[in-house]
């Protein structure tokens, strides 16, 4: 038998896997800032195509050939889309973009009032910390671990433990601001939001597969959207129904049977709309709207109103703003102090390590 040895360049793989690395971050970026629309991304590369293969060293073919080959999207030319892997891939870039690579070791858990009980063992191994329970150490693969240290003994270092989910089933909906100021001024306000929406869902399926979410975006109307859908949403020419929102997301919880609820709210402006509490001549509600200067006393006070239903109900509600507005504030620290809820005021660049590390907690 006649072997041949050829060498390895560590340098070749090195920049593959870096070059592979600017591709799945520019698909992200592209997909969220075209609302998952593959034609128009890749028309942006087409128009930047010389630029793009000098900096990052391939132009708009070769990544249209890489999403192919990796079947991120699907389609002939002029109906390129993402398919159900490239929808999966960029909710997946976003946690990572968002939160950091997932570790191994180190389920977490819910930042939540009621905890869980012992509960089952699961497949995921870590290492052993002070006010671990003996009875959760895994013996078979510390001893391995002590044999692989060549220590000869078994020391702290080497012992291991198996995660049990601990975790309380949540319910959580989240409302998303998509009124015209989320792209006010030149700010681009709605892709971060989708991108912690897109990072949200991707973490819970990964560590808490028991929890249900609701997404809804609200302007002049609350609209319910699925976790496939996040990549194409878009704000419009819509004012601010805060009111509308807080109803139906508490209308969605008080059908759900999960011991812990929450409202997660991202919005840059105070409420601007309401619907009025009596039908129009045709029989539909009729949108009450003042985008002056101030707050208006009858548009807030109904909000207010929705807000302080929520510890009646055991709901936990958390505010995040992304924009520096004092009538927003003003507004919002009324809301979660009638909702006993907690408001954060967030920068586009944290918003998502904001939302995720106080909504799961520390991981």
């Amino acid at each position: 038998m006649k072997f041949t040895y050829e060498t390895f360049d560590w340098r070749e793989l090195a920049n593959r896997l870096a070059r592979d690395g600017r591709m799945a971050e520019l698909f992200r970026e592209l997909m969220l800032s075209a609302n998952g629309d593959v034609e128009r991304a890749l028309e942006y590369l087409g128009e930047l195509s010389e630029r793009f293969r000098k900096e990052l060293g391939f132009d708009r073919d070769e990544f249209e050939r890489h999403l192919r080959e990796q079947q991120l999207i699907t389609g002939s030319p002029g109906a390129r889309r993402l398919s159900a892997r490239g929808e999966r891939a960029l909710r997946s870039g976003c946690l990572e973009a968002v939160f950091g690579k997932l570790r191994a070791g180190g389920t977490g858990e819910h930042a939540i009032p009621k905890s869980g009980t012992h509960g089952e063992p699961t497949d995921v191994l870590r290492p052993w910390q002070p006010g671990d329970e003996s009875y959760d150490i895994h013996y078979r693969e510390s001893l391995l671990g002590a044999l692989r240290s060549g220590r000869g003994h078994l020391h702290h270092d080497d012992l291991v433990v198996q995660e049990r989910d601990r975790s309380t089933a949540a319910a959580t909906v989240m409302l998303i601001d998509v009124s015209h100021s989320m792209t006010l001024y030149g700010e681009d306000r709605i892709t971060p939001a989708k991108r912690v929406a897109m990072a949200f869902a991707e973490l819970q399926r990964r560590r808490f597969p028991r929890d249900s979410l609701s997404i809804l975006l609200f302007g002049d109307d609350v609209q319910e959207v699925t976790v496939a859908e996040l990549p194409y949403i878009s704000n419009g020419p819509f004012h601010t129904n805060t009111c509308e929102a807080l109803r139906r997301a508490a209308e969605i919880l008080s059908k759900q049977h999960q011991p812990n609820k929450r409202v997660v709210m991202i919005t840059d402006g105070k409420p601007t709309a309401l619907f009025s509490p009596r039908p129009g001549r045709d029989g539909k509600r009729q949108l009450m709207i003042n985008s002056s200067y101030g707050l208006d006393p009858q548009i807030v006070t109904a909000t207010l109103n929705q807000g302080a239903r929520y510890p009646r109900l055991k709901i936990d509600l958390s505010v995040f703003m992304v924009a520096s507005d004092p009538y927003l504030e003003r507004f919002v620290s009324r809301l979660v102090e009638v909702a006993k809820g907690r408001a954060f005021r967030a920068t586009l660049g944290d918003l998502g390590s904001q939302v995720l590390s106080q909504i799961f907690g520390r991981r």
